[in-house]
């Protein structure tokens, strides 16, 4: 599997695959998955194993604020 617009990879695991797009995540969920190949210049990754499922999700990281905190 290759994909394409990735800006880093947060997890890569045997049963799941975290990478990171532009405010979005996709997680890739199977069995023997490796990445083979990434590219951050390039903003591509291989994944070769058996794939599952491929979701995507919005990216809710938020950062600490002493602004937000009190609002």
């Amino acid at each position: 599997m290759s994909l394409t617009g990735i800006k880093k990879v947060r997890t890569a695991e045997p049963h799941q695959v975290v990478a990171q797009l532009d405010g979005t995540l996709v997680i890739i969920t199977g069995q023997n998955l490796s990445v083979q190949n990434l590219s951050i210049a390039n903003e591509t990754l291989d994944i070769a194993g058996t794939v599952n499922s491929i979701r995507y999700t919005q990216n809710h990281t938020r950062k600490f604020s002493i602004k937000n905190m009190f609002k």
